[in-house]
């Protein structure tokens, strides 16, 4: 194990513990601190070197379009079956029809700006 993930395990660890002792006493302010001290924390603890190639773009390229396809099928499979039913939940199926579709919207927007970009 390298520095790096070591200290980053380390404020982790620390973060868990006080918002834990925090919320077990009830007191907001001081996991809000927390919160943002281990923030600032961890980006002193990451690695100065970095390396990243074209693997590194591909892979993420493709685990960021598999994501965005697997979540718009399941909330548009939801949405529709939501719809469907007979029960109180059918303004949540629109509510998530609606999202499915501008989000469908905004990756084409997104494709065409970026095809003209690169393409």
């Amino acid at each position: 194990m390298d520095k790096s993930f070591i200290c980053k395990l380390a404020v982790v660890m620390g973060i868990g513990a006080v918002v834990g002792f925090a919320t077990y006493s009830g007191n907001a302010l001081l996991v809000i601190i927390a919160v943002f001290i281990g923030i600032l924390l961890l980006r002193l603890c990451k690695s100065k070197t970095v390396i990243e190639d074209e693997r590194v773009y591909f892979v993420s390229e493709k685990a960021s379009r598999m994501a965005l396809q697997i979540f718009v099928i399941g909330i548009a499979i939801t949405g529709a079956g939501l719809i469907a039913s007979k029960n109180e939940l059918k303004d949540v199926g629109y509510i998530l029809s609606y999202l499915t579709c501008i989000l469908l919207v905004l990756y084409l927007i997104s494709y065409g700006y970026y095809s003209k970009k690169y393409g």
